[in-house]
């Protein structure tokens, strides 16, 4: 079967040595037993935190299953490989623990060009277990934050796209719209934002990872 994206990026053993203070473990898990399709176990200490963090990875996991047997069983399409993967980029901010998990979907339907690849960022308070979604940056979603403003947002995706002559974005994208919906914090704590393929640029420039501190 075609090989379809890299392996994780991240070891276990470098997830561990940043968030060992707070004392989570990450296992690896293959979904029905498929070594194609793997994805993380959280492991913090506390059975009902754990409960919270590995149910929102598995709803995410079902979610792109069930999008690939609807295109089977309404669209006619055949499924030529299914992969999934992951990545475990963390740290501790503070007194808050935060947890990323950066999830690579990957399907290919027989007789298309190229698989349909997308990522996914998942972001927790590892103590409490609660996701962290864009009201968190952008202060309960009132943008008032203006480092992730639209204006600099944009400002940011210009900047990415001179640095590399090779991208080149569709018409209109800029300025932006909206924010992109994936984000997450690297080892680093700078937050990146993920813009997907054909979000605002070609296939052939590929999943834009636009790290917002650089």
């Amino acid at each position: 079967m075609r090989k379809i994206f890299l392996t994780v990026a991240l070891t276990l053993m470098f997830a561990l040595q940043n968030f060992c203070s707070a004392a989570v473990t990450i296992e690896t898990a293959n979904f029905n037993g498929s070594e194609n399709l793997v994805y993380p176990i959280v492991h913090t200490g506390d059975a009902q935190v754990d409960e919270k963090i590995n149910g929102a990875i598995v709803a995410e996991l079902k979610n792109f299953f069930k999008g690939c047997h609807y295109a089977v069983q309404y669209d006619g399409r055949e499924i030529g490989g299914m992969q999934t993967n992951f990545e475990v980029p963390c740290n501790r901010a503070g007194n808050t623990v935060i947890l990323s998990i950066v999830l690579t979907e990957s399907v290919y339907y027989k007789g298309a060009a190229h698989p349909a690849t997308y990522k996914h960022a998942l972001n927790f308070h590892a103590e409490t277990g609660d996701k962290m979604n864009l009201g968190y940056l952008t202060e309960v979603g009132d943008g008032s934050n203006p480092k992730f403003s639209l204006d600099n947002v944009t400002k940011k995706l210009r900047e990415y796209v001179d640095k590399h002559e090779e991208i080149f974005l569709f018409n209109e994208v800029l300025p932006l719209k909206s924010l992109p919906e994936d984000f997450y914090f690297d080892e680093n704590l700078h937050v990146h934002f993920i813009f997907q393929q054909y979000e605002v640029a070609p296939y052939a420039v590929g999943i834009i990872d636009l790290d917002m501190d650089a």
